[in-house]
């Protein structure tokens, strides 16, 4: 490089020859981190689209993802947390108040930050089933909901297809339900104590899902 070949002409370096081989020094480190960030963003990625080929819709669980990244706040910009969507964890007080303690790939383990680090190496394809709506579609869940995976089957005799909803406790009466329908995974919600849909829109097979979700909140 130029500045490098001025400074080492004649032998020696001057003070404002050492300055710019420093910026020199500086940007070629800056470079190197960019491209290393961005490979390991590509094989993340990469990762994650084999996460999803693979991914098991029986059971209420994240995918594990070898990915960090910071997240800025939507409340305060100037606060900016490290995400790992290995486990997940997040750095914000909301995860290391009320979700740090779930297992590993627990739904419940997702604040605002991990939500949107999810949303960083979606896959070219999407997230599959009731996994795309939960991302996209959720808020984070209530410190002590949990999940389960109700299978529905629909059609008939030789049509019939097995579907996989995914199904919330109902700590604050409100019970989440991520279905199909139309094409697509939506999110409907359940009061169990009012015995209703919320907006009254229910989904496909809501008496099923019903009476699932109040077995799941009785045991």
């Amino acid at each position: 490089m130029e500045p490098l070949q001025k400074a080492w002409a004649d032998g020696k370096i001057t003070k404002t020859e050492a300055r710019q081989v420093a910026r020199v020094i500086l940007e070629i480190r800056k470079e190197a981190a960019k491209r290393e960030a961005e490979k390991a963003f590509s094989q993340a990625v990469e990762i994650a689209s084999e996460a999803a080929r693979r991914f098991d819709l029986t059971r209420p669980e994240l995918p594990a993802i070898p990915f960090s990244t910071r997240v800025r706040s939507q409340a305060k910009r100037s606060d900016v947390y490290e995400v790992d969507l290995s486990g997940p964890t997040c750095t914000c007080p909301d995860f290391r108040s009320f979700r740090n303690r779930l297992s590993a790939g627990h739904l419940t383990r997702c604040c605002k930050h991990i939500f949107d680090a999810y949303a960083q190496v979606e896959p070219s394809a999407g997230w599959p089933g009731w996994l795309c709506a939960f991302l996209e579609l959720s808020w984070p869940p209530h410190p002590r909901q949990d999940w389960f995976v109700l299978s529905i089957r629909r059609g008939w005799l030789t049509f019939q297809r097995t579907e996989m909803v995914l199904i919330s406790s109902a700590p604050n009466r409100w019970a989440d339900v991520f279905a199909f329908d139309r094409g697509r995974h939506d999110r409907y919600g359940y009061n169990v104590a009012e015995h209703r849909w919320s907006y009254d829109i229910e989904p496909p097979g809501s008496e099923k899902i019903r009476k699932g979700i109040l077995n799941f909140t009785k045991g």
